[in-house]
């Protein structure tokens, strides 16, 4: 009836697969869980070998990276069941009735089910930039989630039929972090399926340092690029790739674009979403102008 899907990399995913595990038991129906690690080779999987000591629990490890996009293709091609619920290793369910919640939406077809984040307020965590980033720009209230389905679909925690999901696959030519999960939101809706929001959420638990948050933004603005160029968000109402037009109709792209190392310091100096921002906007034009020169 049910496959959990859990992609990991350098994590242990034991107390989560335990946790989602002793919730299922309690549901009383067939289920599995699949967690796979995209080649780590972390010591951490001594860890999660642990996993394969629970019944209908399988964990195992690829020889060779595949990536964001693919692992989690490759998780629904092993799947065995109906509905396929995608999980990051780095989560928490909020409550004890996570599972039951999303075994309730069973019955409604041709829907995707989002249960969104939430950022524990402990003292290590406040200070991170990417605490903050997440707290601001992802921890939305379920009302607002419904308001615009799409910007706050996130693969971190959602349940698919498997019907759709092989309609609808991640595209496997975003390797590296980042927008994978708006150009699979948009794909559903153009595929006619609705994304609906629940207030069903994880805690995001493994937050980056600051460094390594920024590196993995560049990643994902360098994904958005790739997106733009290929004309796959072409009709996405995305304010960065507005302000991106209207800076290139004013011939600022190239202007801006040389600011990106700057705002880059300010973000980690201050620590700041607002330089966060600045920082996308810059490093986008400096791609485009960049584009350009070749």
């Amino acid at each position: 009836m049910l496959s959990v899907l859990i992609p990991t990399y350098n994590y242990n995913a034991f107390f989560l697969v335990k946790e989602i595990h002793q919730q299922l038991i309690l549901e009383n129906i067939k289920f599995e869980i699949i967690c796979l690690d995209d080649a780590s080779k972390s010591v951490l999987n001594s860890e999660n070998e642990k996993i394969n000591t629970l019944d209908f629990a399988i964990f195992s490890a690829l020889n060779k990276n595949i990536g964001r996009s693919a692992i989690r293709n490759l998780l629904s091609h092993k799947a065995n069941y109906t509905w396929l619920l995608f999980l990051d290793s780095d989560v928490m369910p909020v409550t004890n009735n996570f599972m039951k919640n999303y075994i309730n939406c069973f019955q409604k077809e041709n829907t995707v089910f989002c249960g969104g984040l939430l950022y524990e307020n402990k003292e290590e965590n406040v200070n991170l930039l990417r605490y903050k980033f997440g707290k601001k720009q992802e921890e939305v209230s379920v009302e607002k989630r419904k308001q615009q389905p799409e910007k706050y679909f996130f693969t971190s925690n959602f349940l698919i039929e498997k019907k759709i999901f092989n309609q609808v696959n991640f595209e496997e030519k975003l390797t590296q972090y980042g927008r994978e999960d708006l150009l699979f939101s948009l794909d559903l809706i153009k595929n006619g399926y609705k994304i609906e929001h629940l207030a069903n959420e994880v805690y995001h638990l493994g937050l980056d340092t600051d460094l390594i948050f920024i590196k993995k933004t560049k990643k994902a603005i360098e994904n958005l690029f790739y997106l733009k160029e290929q004309n796959l968000v072409t009709k996405y109402d995305l304010k960065l790739l507005k302000l991106a037009n209207k800076l290139d109709a004013l011939k600022l792209t190239s202007i801006i674009g040389k600011t990106y190392s700057f705002f880059e310091k300010k973000a980690l100096q201050k620590k700041s979403v607002f330089y966060l921002n600045c920082l996308k906007m810059a490093y986008f034009c400096f791609l485009k102008k960049d584009k350009k020169a070749t």
